[in-house]
């Protein structure tokens, strides 16, 4: 998990799984037709947690394995791919078939335990969500130790409320609701943030201007950093926020463009993990991809995901590369809309083959 996120980012959202556990014969039925497709299929490995359980699937990286009767696992004393707990960090190499499907040759699959640097991470997101609230707002604070406000904060009211929805809707069954707070900070940008600690934080300008659609895939991106602990493997590569905020603060006085500067200031208010951004491209397109599979499961209209990227160009441009860099090292809003069209294309095509599992969810 991590340090706050500070994700300048803008997307996406979680949904909780039916809990189905399919048969081995089931899954052997599904993975034997999926090869039967896969005759100019790629080898692939995708690393990732088993967020949803499907007839015949395990959905991992946003993604859908079969495993068959051939499938090696090794998953301590689990034998079966249907016994394997959802959480579970899972890693499976296989080849696509031509409708999408990986068929795995092999699973690793292991519990989600606590990881390197976690603990200090947990640690630090729950005191700086314990200073914005007795603060009651959300700020920046500079080495001079003088605070900045981003925005007041709030944790009720009917803003909070229609954040709360969406969230509890798309979080996956392995979270507790209960773990999860959400909030809505009074400032007119387009922007979000989920902290390792699973504290959320929605700004007014997203929920002003966002449908529950859109602002699904906001929050879906934003909720994937930490259910797939973003920070905390970020923090394990030796990037650390004190050195990031230094360098950030001095990148910034070097940006002419505005909107750049702004995100990188930002960034170091709220105590980005790397130099300069939040995330490493991997992990911001891996939140990009399990945001979108969120999106799906929870019912919400995943399609408007690439329109609502060609919004955030048209609003604040599809950023340079320094500008980029210091809202988190994302693609270009235009690479990222194209990327998502072709996740889109590729596994949401058939909706019949890998049905969404919102009828197992209250409204």
């Amino acid at each position: 998990m991590g340090y706050p996120s500070a994700c300048v980012a803008f997307f996406g959202a979680v949904r909780r799984a039916s809990g189905y556990r399919a048969s081995g014969a089931g899954l052997a039925l599904l993975a034997a037709l999926a090869a039967s497709s896969a005759s100019g299929d790629d080898a692939v490995k995708v690393v990732g947690y088993l967020d949803f359980r499907k007839p015949g699937f395990l959905i991992v990286d946003a993604q859908r394995v079969a495993v068959g009767d051939k499938t090696a696992i090794h998953a301590g004393g689990i034998h079966r791919a249907a016994d394997i707990p959802l959480g579970y960090e899972i890693t499976a190499k296989g080849r696509r078939g031509a409708d999408g499907t990986i068929v795995a040759a092999e699973i690793e699959a292991k519990p989600n335990g606590m990881a390197f640097l976690e603990k200090e991470v947990l640690a630090e997101t729950a005191q700086t969500e314990k200073a914005y609230l007795q603060a009651k707002e959300v700020y920046e604070q500079g080495p001079d130790g003088k605070k900045q406000s981003i925005g007041a904060l709030h944790d009720s009211g009917p803003k909070v409320e229609r954040a709360r929805r969406i969230v509890d809707r798309i979080l996956p069954s392995y979270v507790d609701p209960k773990k999860v707070r959400v909030y809505v900070v009074d400032n007119k940008e387009w922007n979000a943030m989920a902290m390792a600690n699973y504290s959320i934080y929605v700004y007014d300008g997203l929920m002003n201007d966002l449908d529950d659609d859109e602002l699904a895939i906001v929050l879906g991106h934003e909720l994937t950093h930490a259910t797939h602990e973003h920070s905390a493997k970020q923090a394990k590569k030796g990037l650390f926020s004190g050195i990031a905020g230094e360098a950030a603060q001095f990148g910034s006085q070097y940006i002419k463009n505005d909107l750049g500067r702004a995100a990188a200031q930002e960034a170091t208010a709220l105590g980005v993990t790397t130099f300069g951004n939040a995330y490493s491209r991997e992990y911001e397109d891996q939140a990009d991809r399990v945001g979108l599979r969120y999106v799906y499961e929870a019912g919400y209209d995943y399609t408007k995901a690439p329109k609502l990227w060609e919004k955030f160009a048209k609003k604040y441009g599809d950023q340079d590369k320094v500008t980029n860099f210091f809202f988190g090292n994302h693609s270009l809003s235009s690479q990222r809309a194209k990327a998502l069209t072709g996740e889109i294309a590729r596994n949401y095509s058939d909706p019949a083959k890998d049905p969404p599992t919102h009828a197992a969810r209250p409204r």
